[in-house]
Formats: structure tokens, C-alpha cells, sequence
């Protein structure tokens, strides 16, 4: 790749550029679908406070609408967030082992035990969804099922992310970046 724009030629080699192609798509899917999701979040809980000051055009859906987007939206990003080390890691390990050897064996056991974890919360997605058609919701009576369809995406998103960290243990890999969050 030739570029004579310094901050174009570094972003190729930064981990998010050297990600599969399918790994970004489906990170932009889960991102667009994560952002209609919540908000539809966000207009439930927005509905609910309107209609407790104007009582005319309250709807008790709204809240189950906030509730139910919020439990997708946590579904549906669990595979994004394994894939940008937005789960729990051991940074211990992470900044003793740096640069040796056993730093990819532990990268690589990490994501196995995500691909076994997410492959036995997919599983289980699965048989809910088969029983989850005849349990509604109280207000909008939309099948249960709907929900474990978006646990089931997201945890096969996971097994799919964790896979593609498998077989890049040995470069470098994005990191989450929450310094914006601190205070």
C-alpha cells in the first residue's frame, strides 16, 4: 500500500484495518443494529416520562418497549465487545507476559474458553427459542422467542469473533478504548 498521507498509512496497520473483512462487517451490523436498538430504548423511556405529565397519551407498551430493546441490545452486543476486549480480561497477565511466548498461549486459551462459553449460551438460545413461542409478552404479547433469537445472534457473534482472535493471537489486537469514560 502506497500513500503519501502519514495518518492514512498509519491507520493500515492499526489491528481494526487488518481485521478480516467479514470481522468488520459484521462489527458495523452489530454497531447499527446495537444503535436501533437503543433508540428505541431511549424513545420507550422518553414515551413513559411524556406520559406521566400529559396521562391522555400514556401507553404502558412504551416501558416494555424500553425493557425489551434493552435486553436485545445487551444480546445483540456481546460478540462486538469480545471482539474489541470490551469483556473482562485478566490485564495481569496481559502486561506481565507482553512479549513472550506464553502471551499468545494465553491469548489463545482466552478466546477458546469465549468460544466454548458463547457456543453453550448459543445452544441454549436455541432451545429457548423452540419453547419461546408460546410465552407473550404482558402488553405488546410479542413471543419471548424474538428475544432469544437476538441472544442467539449475538452469542454466535461471539463464537465468530472469538475464532478470528484465535487466529490472530499472535498480532496485535484492538483495544476498547473507555479513556473517554473516565472522569
Amino acid at each position: 500500500m502506497s500513500t503519501d498521507d502519514p495518518a492514512e498509512a498509519s491507520a493500515a496497520y492499526e489491528p481494526e484495518h487488518n481485521a478480516p473483512a467479514p470481522i468488520r462487517w459484521l462489527s458495523r451490523v452489530e454497531i447499527w443494529t446495537g444503535t436501533v436498538l437503543f433508540a428505541l430504548l431511549f424513545l420507550g423511556v422518553m414515551y413513559q416520562v411524556l406520559g406521566r405529565y400529559v396521562p391522555q397519551i400514556a401507553w404502558v407498551g412504551a416501558g416494555e418497549v424500553a425493557r425489551l430493546s434493552m435486553v436485545a441490545l445487551t444480546f445483540v452486543m456481546a460478540g462486538y465487545l469480545i471482539g474489541k476486549n470490551g469483556h473482562i480480561v485478566i490485564e495481569v497477565f496481559d502486561s506481565v507476559l507482553q512479549g513472550k511466548k506464553l502471551f499468545v498461549a494465553l491469548r489463545v486459551f482466552a478466546a477458546v474458553v469465549m468460544v466454548l462459553t458463547c457456543g453453550a449460551l448459543a445452544w441454549e438460545s436455541l432451545l429457548m427459542i423452540e419453547q419461546g413461542w408460546r410465552r407473550v409478552s404482558t402488553v405488546l404479547h410479542m413471543p419471548l422467542a424474538v428475544l432469544y433469537i437476538f441472544a442467539l445472534v449475538g452469542f454466535t457473534s461471539g463464537i465468530i469473533h472469538s475464532i478470528a482472535k484465535i487466529a490472530a493471537a499472535g498480532r496485535p489486537e484492538a483495544k476498547l478504548d473507555i479513556s473517554e469514560m473516565e472522569g
